[in-house]
């Protein structure tokens, strides 16, 4: 990815995102505002999450505006660079790649049997659930989960966002239900990252942990690295971790940050298929719809668009939108 800042005129439109509950145990939010920017022939999203250390939106407009972007704003305007090579060669970015598979994102604001019932008969490898402070309240959770899934091979993965503290998270693996702990795949931030902590809970509990926040102090205690890839440059941390297995997810952004975490993903799988373990790339069903979401789908896990058009894809819908330079 770029540090330079772009010579033509920057233009934004803003979105909000909906959803039926809220999406971490680190907030309580329902409505996600955020930004698509065109810049020259490429297209680019801004979604932060104040919650996990971004400035707000408005923070990163005005210093996008001063010319002062942040690492978002940042990772946004290379996503208009690449998007817009791909649309001015009238290519679409996946083209000739495959995006990995990737694993089920719960949605607590939905019913869960239809959701159980289309995991199953689509052959998802895993769910993934946000964890909750109440560990007991997620060990109920996954139990009903494992019970239904009876004899395929489902995986569950579990994201605490370091709610729990190291007493409370042994309490969690210490009733955890056997059926439960077969199916144990990763369990992601666990409690906030401590290099001591975290290898005496992989030692004593015998679990798979991920690391998502506080990898650039990381050394050691656990087992792959969760990395957002339309935030980061997923190379720096695949470099920085060269043993581990990466997780690639999206942000939990709109479809346009959706596609191009997906494009750099499917990049990742082609360069080093080895290291790849599967994704969280499908995060479209946690959001009500909207015309970008409505041209995604993801059977099995298999993220695909119906419309790929050039870049990124949404080719029509972004033409229709309003746009406002950015001054």
């Amino acid at each position: 990815m770029t540090d330079t800042f772009p010579i033509e005129p920057i233009y934004v439109h803003r979105y909000t995102l909906r959803s039926a509950m809220a999406l971490n145990s680190a907030s309580h939010r329902r409505e996600f505002p955020g930004a698509l920017i065109r810049c020259g022939d490429g297209f680019g999203c801004i979604h932060p999450w104040p919650e996990f250390g971004d400035d707000s939106l408005e923070t990163q407009l005005s210093l996008l505006s001063e010319g002062h972007p942040t690492p978002l704003s940042q990772s946004a305007l290379d996503c208009c660079v690449i998007d817009g090579n791909a649309r001015r060669a009238g290519v679409s970015l996946l083209e000739g790649l495959t995006i990995p598979q990737s694993h089920y994102s719960w949605s607590f604001g939905q019913d869960t049997d239809p959701q159980i019932a289309r995991v199953l008969s689509e052959g998802w490898p895993a769910i993934k659930a946000k964890g909750f402070a109440n560990w007991g309240e997620t060990l109920r959770f996954l139990e009903c989960v494992s019970r239904a899934a009876g004899e395929q091979p489902l995986k569950l993965r579990v994201d605490f966002n370091g709610c729990l503290d190291k007493h409370s998270f042994a309490k969690f693996c210490e009733f955890m239900p056997m059926r439960v702990y077969h199916r144990l795949d990763l369990i992601e931030d666990p409690v906030p990252y401590d290099a001591e902590i975290w290898s005496r809970i992989r030692e004593r509990w015998s679990v798979r942990l991920a690391l998502d926040k506080g990898w650039k102090t990381a050394s050691e205690g656990f087992d792959a690295v969760v990395i957002k890839p339309a935030r980061r440059d997923w190379r720096l941390i695949a470099e920085k971790f060269p043993t581990h297995p990466i997780v690639l997810t999206s942000a939990m952004d709109h479809g346009l940050g959706q596609m191009f975490a997906a494009y750099q993903a499917a990049v990742a799988f082609a360069e080093t298929p080895e290291r790849i373990s599967q994704c969280g790339l499908c995060t479209q069903h946690l959001f009500d719809s909207d015309p970008f979401f409505e041209q995604l789908t993801s059977p099995g896990g298999k993220l695909q668009s119906s419309h790929p058009g050039t870049g990124l894809g949404f080719d029509e819908i972004l033409n229709t939108l309003e746009w406002k330079r950015l001054t």
